[in-house]
């Protein structure tokens, strides 16, 4: 048995301001559960999904109540197991809630193993976002050469992911981005946010996309739909706008005829079996590391300077160009 007997976490004990809802504590480890087991988290990121369940922002102020620790993913090494597929020393990519502490006590259907020379700012990357695209990509759209995909929030992680998969996978994508001049891929088409999409579409002779991975919602999502054709597909996966889709965009859905649908990885996972999941999942590490799929790293903080990595994140003055991660001591 490790001789680790105390845990630091980060404890989430109200919605708000994350400087009035979180606190740094000290706690003992209780012996590791029967079929459980315990990872040393090495590092967890900082998602948007975190930051909303701070603030107890739209479905997360009932789905991560309070008192709680936050992170959705994390990778460290297993120093214990009671489950006879883990044995100390593996490396894993954690996928489930309270990743933002020292140690953390698994269920083994939450564990992925990987191999261990892979860099912990890019392997604790590797679930909600990678596998979101991932899934999106080669199951749920099914995306071919001849496919013209248009996504917004091209800037963000998930955006960079698809504009790499683009390549890898051989299918055509146009980005739709608020800050086009610092998007970073070349091989894709750019079009501005803050401009008519569908004029530009038109001005710049692009091809008609035939479906839409919408990320934001709201007004934005109505501006993205417009430039769908006629009985193609939308993909909702994410509402980072916090805002209803408009009136119109239904209105446009039904009169052309294109197939609206949402995805949640969080739903997909519970539609499929563990093995389909922990499947996808290695079907997706083969072909990032075969394909040099790249996840930005903006910088590592400790995790006990989580009030100043989340200021980095939450500053309007700061442009980040890859994840905050936190690590543990």
């Amino acid at each position: 048995m490790p001789n680790a007997t105390t845990n630091t976490r980060i404890y989430q004990l109200c919605f708000g301001q994350p400087k009035d809802s979180l606190a740094i504590e000290q706690v003992s480890l209780d012996s590791l559960e029967k079929d459980k087991i315990r990872v040393k988290i090495e590092a967890t990121n900082i998602n948007p999904s975190d930051l909303l369940s701070i603030h107890g922002v739209g479905q997360y102020r009932h789905s991560h109540q309070p008192p709680r620790v936050p992170g959705f993913e994390a990778v460290g090494q297993v120093i214990d197991s009671n489950h006879a597929k883990f044995s100390i020393g593996q490396s894993v990519v954690v996928a489930t809630s309270g990743t933002w502490q020292q140690y953390l006590d698994v269920s083994p259907d939450n564990l992925f193993v990987i191999p261990p020379n892979l860099d912990s700012g890019y392997a604790c990357q590797l679930y909600i976002n990678a596998l979101t695209a991932w899934v999106l990509t080669t199951e749920i759209a099914q995306l071919k050469n001849e496919d013209v995909l248009i996504i917004n929030a091209g800037n963000s992680a998930i955006g960079k992911i698809f504009a790499q998969l683009s390549t890898s996978l051989g299918f055509t994508l146009i980005v739709v981005t608020s800050k086009p001049e610092n998007y970073p891929y070349a091989s894709n088409h750019v079009l501005d946010a803050k401009v008519n999409l569908l004029a530009q579409i038109q001005n710049l002779d692009l091809p008609n996309p035939n479906i839409a991975f919408d990320a934001i919602g709201g007004k934005a999502g109505t501006e993205l739909i417009l430039t769908i054709s006629d009985n193609g597909r939308y993909i909702n996966y994410g509402t980072l706008s916090l805002e209803f889709y408009e009136p119109r965009f239904f209105e446009h859905t039904k009169k052309q005829n294109i197939d609206f649908s949402t995805f949640f990885l969080r739903y997909w996972e519970n539609s499929v079996s563990k093995d389909v999941r922990r499947e996808k999942f290695s079907m997706m590490l083969d072909h990032f590391i075969t394909n040099k799929i790249q996840l930005d790293v903006e910088r590592c903080i400790p995790l006990e300077q989580v009030q100043s990595a989340i200021a980095l994140i939450e500053s309007k003055s700061t442009t980040l160009h890859g994840k905050i991660i936190l690590t543990p001591m």
